[in-house]
Formats: structure tokens, sequence, C-alpha cells
């Protein structure tokens, strides 16, 4: 079926296959070509029941990831990143807290890019041995993070933001963990949440006109099952922070401050692309490169980094993250925190802002790689494409983003400090 952005002159052929794989195709008149595929199963998913089991199995943090390293293990040893480099593309995955995905780009050999990505999610094989040689690379990646400075800091504040949901864990798990993951607990996720009917294939860029019935005569090789509704265990998230500050000591020439807010949507009434965006514009014009808290930061010496933000949304709860370096740890946490809680602001301000948000949604539009990510986040987060996006976000307006702001509570915080440890 074909579907257009309006406004943006963008076609995307959308089918459902039988196997229930939700497949987008994007036609760009541009010199390369992308492919996504994307499962929804990321490292928040701990409990669950497997597929034709009863009981719940409560899986190691970490599960997800390690799958991921491991789904590049084949049993004839073939090596899948060679391949794609064989064919000149560029090719790479990630787990985050709620997806997995596979990606390539090229500007050749789409075709055969395309089921080499579709071999690596279609063909598992995991064996003690597999499984226990992966154990020490994941083990010296989760080390090296945790030895980071800032990527503890993370670690720490979205820890002590939540309490009970596994958001809150690392997305690579512990060095404890992931000894505890086997080739039966990979099997028992894999079959899962890498069924079809779980799954999101977006393709962009120069894509070759027979590219929908390559994937179907792919995929009809595959004698899938019908698959039961997947179900995960539901946690319930107290409004309230795990804990309020925390102090890590690292051998750090600065300090490294992060400060985490946990905001409740569960009582809002209104579709999430709006809290989104609304939200996304009133931190542009609090924390935003123009903004007065900005001005003064860069007035301020004491202030190394400019203070940056990061908005992420894990089911009923936001989470906002602020980060920065400074010599000396003085006000700057109770500036945020009061920045974010003076909910003043002008409708000129709002107007500009959404006027420039407007713009950078054509600029996205016309990249490849942009588009496939914006397909792919609409379906994971919205279930479905918002292909009239330009209207939906013309359509914003101050009074109505007003109102969303004076009921969201910016008063649940917890800071962290990264420093030295006083001689």
């Amino acid at each position: 079926m074909k579907k257009t952005f309006k406004h943006l002159d963008i076609d995307v052929e959308e089918e459902v296959l039988d196997n229930g794989l939700r497949v987008f195709i994007c036609p760009m008149d541009r010199h390369e070509a992308m492919a996504k595929i994307t499962t929804l199963y990321g490292s928040k998913i701990l409990e669950f029941k497997p597929q034709n089991k009863d009981e719940y199995m409560k899986i190691p943090a970490g599960t997800a990831h390690f799958l991921e390293h491991k789904m590049f293990a084949k049993e004839d040893s073939e090596d899948i990143m060679n391949l794609f480099q064989q064919n000149g593309a560029m090719s790479n995955a990630y787990t985050n807290a709620h997806v997995t995905s596979y990606y390539f780009s090229s500007p050749t050999k789409f075709l055969d890019n395309l089921k080499t990505l579709l071999d690596l999610v279609t063909k598992p094989y995991y064996t003690e041995k597999n499984v226990a040689a992966e154990m020490g690379i994941i083990d010296q990646e989760i080390k090296a993070g945790f030895d980071n400075p800032e990527e503890m800091a993370y670690y720490t504040t979205i820890y002590n933001t939540f309490a009970k949901t596994p958001y809150r864990y690392p997305v690579g798990g512990y060095s404890e963990s992931i000894k505890k993951i086997t080739p039966e607990i990979l099997y028992d996720c894999y079959h899962t949440f890498y069924h079809p009917s779980n799954m999101i294939l977006t393709i962009s860029g120069n894509v070759p006109k027979e590219t929908m019935e390559f994937i179907k005569n792919y995929y009809a090789k595959i004698d899938y099952q019908k698959q039961k509704p997947i179900q995960i265990k539901k946690y319930e998230e107290p409004a309230n922070v795990y804990k309020d500050k925390e102090i890590v000591y690292r051998d750090v020439t600065n300090n490294i401050l992060e400060h985490g807010f946990k905001v409740s949507i569960k009582d809002i009434d209104m579709p999430l692309f709006k809290i989104r965006e609304y939200l996304k514009i009133y931190l542009i014009i609090k924390f935003g490169s123009i903004s007065k808290f900005n001005k003064k930061c860069f007035e301020n010496k004491n202030i190394l980094t400019a203070v940056s933000h990061y908005v992420d949304i894990n089911d009923d709860y936001i989470f906002i993250d602020f980060d920065t370096k400074v010599m000396e740890v003085k006000d700057i946490f109770d500036q945020i925190y009061t920045n974010l809680n003076d909910k003043n602001f002008t409708e000129e301000d709002f107007n500009l802002t959404n006027k420039n948000n407007l713009k950078n949604t054509i600029l996205l539009s016309e990249n490849v790689d942009s588009i496939n990510g914006i397909i792919d986040y609409h379906v994971q987060k919205y279930g479905k494409v918002l292909y009239d996006i330009y209207d939906l976000v013309k359509s914003l307006n101050y009074k109505e983003g007003k109102k969303l702001i004076d009921n969201l509570d910016f008063t649940h915080d917890t800071r962290t400090i990264i420093t030295k440890k006083p001689e």
C-alpha cells in the first residue's frame, strides 16, 4: 500500500507480510540505500513468558545486548561483517532499553546486502562454546563502561532515578549477570522476540523496484508459526526517585555532574507525539544554545562544558538527563532545577522555536538515514508512521503547550557527582 508524507513529497510502500513483519520502503533519488531491521526487544525486558510456555521467565540483565552480539555467529562460520564489506556496505547493530536494531547502508549490491541482513536475524546459532567465548568480550565492554567517568555518571543517574523497572540497568548488564546467560536462554529470547510479527523492516534511498517482492520471496521459504501476543511483566514504578543524590569517586581532573528528572505522564490526556514535541520545545527554550540559561553558563568560568540534555520516554515516565563538567561543585544543580521548574516562557519564544522545529522536520526528511530513523521510531513509539507529521508539528500551539508544561511535575530529581576522592 502506498502512503505519502504530506507536504514532504515522500512516498512509502507499506505492507504487513503474512508472518506479521511490517515492511516500509521509501524510494529516494539518492546515491545510497539503507535497510534496518528492528525487534521490539530491548534491555529493559527481563521477565516474560516465552512462546509455548506458561510460566514467566526471568533473564539476566544484559541478555538483549548479548543476543545482539551472538546473532553474528553462524553455524557455517560465515563472517557476516565481512560479507557486508565485500559488497561495499557499512553495517552495524545496537541495543538500547527498548529495541535491538541491525542495519547497513551501501551504494551498490543492495539486494545482496539485504539478503545478508535478513540471514543475520533469521538464522540463530548459539552453543556453549560460542556463548562462553562471547562472555569475555562483553565483560571487557562492561568493565570499560564502568571505568569511564562519563558513562558511570549516566549509569548512576538512571539507576537512582528509577526504582522498579529494569530500565534502570545498563544495557550491557553487569559482569555478574552475563555469566548466567546460556544458549537455552538466548533461544527462548530469540523465538519470542525475533519473530517477524515483533519486528520492523525499514528501507530508504536508491532502492530497486523489486525489493518488496524480494522480501516476500525470502520469507516465503521460512515456515513461521502464528505467534501469540507476547506477555511481558509490568512494574508499578513509583513517582519518587530511588535515591536523590550520590557521589562517586574516580580519578578525574574536573567534576562531572549529572542531573536526572523523573516526570510522570500517567495522567496526561494527550497523544505521546505531542507530549514529546512540546517538551522538546520547552527544553530548547529553557536550555538551548540561545537560551538565557546557556548564556549564563557561558559566562560562568566554573562551568567547563555546556549543560546538555537528553530525553527518553519509558512507559508512563519521561526521563530527562542533564550533564556538564565543572571545576568546583557549587550551585549548578539548583540552577538547573530552578530553571526547569520556572515554567514561564513567551508565545514569541514558542513560535520561534517551533518554526525552527518545522524546518528541521523538512530537512530530516531529505536524508536517507534520517527518514529511515523517523519511520522506525514512529512505529516503535506510536505503532504507526505519522504521515501527517508536518501538519502535526505545524499545529502545535503555545496555549496547549503551556498547559501541558504546567501540568508536568519536574520536582522528582536525582543528582550525581563524579569527583576525585579527598586526600
